[in-house]
């Protein structure tokens, strides 16, 4: 009697399992489709939309910049020099954060094309700074990693490690201030980035 009672509970918690199952893949497979739906009634939107005026988006320039050009004789240096100077003319523009809809949603697809290498400009330009302002550290040129740096900075780099060694060149020199000024920068990045870069502010200025 009661291998008898046992086999029936079982048998019940086995039905309840494979309904409970049944119904989150169900969930699930409900919730998938309806995020699909959702991508692509989107996708279409934004192709649809009508091709709008970007000329007076924020681009970023090199005017009132004083950057490090030509004062030390290096060749990584002259490298990065001469890919800053090359990206001078170019159109930048940060779209960190904004995906291929996000930006046809926004500024048509007509648009797409230009604001893509627009993105990748500014792309280069963020790990070139990064590698330019490290060299700089790495010679000792401090002050020099500094501007480049900042610069990275408030153009909305998200590359961490051009915020940590920044930060870490001001904590050097006591310069808290700079680094609270990072920390409201930071706030504004459009990035995945963001909360880490936060965070390692927030440990230097604990």
């Amino acid at each position: 009697m009661m291998f008898h009672k046992s086999y029936y509970i079982f048998i019940g918690w086995t039905l309840i399992f494979i309904v409970v199952v049944s119904y989150k893949r169900f969930k699930a497979n409900r919730q998938n489709q309806d995020a699909e739906n959702r991508f692509w009634k989107r996708e279409n939107d934004a192709n649809n939309t009508r091709k709008q005026d970007i000329s007076g988006l924020g681009y970023i320039g090199f005017s009132g910049v004083s950057l490090p050009f030509a004062l030390f004789d290096d060749d990584l240096l002259k490298e990065c020099e001469a890919q800053i100077l090359a990206l001078k003319d170019k159109k930048i523009l940060n779209l960190t954060g904004l995906s291929n809809t996000d930006l046809k949603m926004m500024y048509g697809p007509a648009n797409l094309p230009f604001l893509t290498q627009c993105d990748q400009n500014f792309t280069l330009l963020a790990r070139t700074l990064n590698t330019w302002g490290k060299r700089l550290h790495e010679l000792s040129y401090d002050q020099e990693a500094i501007c480049v740096l900042a610069f990275a900075a408030s153009i909305g780099s998200d590359i961490k490690a051009s915020w940590t060694l920044l930060a870490e060149l001001y904590a050097a020199s006591g310069n808290i201030a700079e680094i609270q000024n990072l920390k409201t920068s930071a706030a504004s990045l459009n990035s995945l980035m963001r909360e880490p870069i936060l965070a390692m502010l927030d440990s230097h200025l604990a």
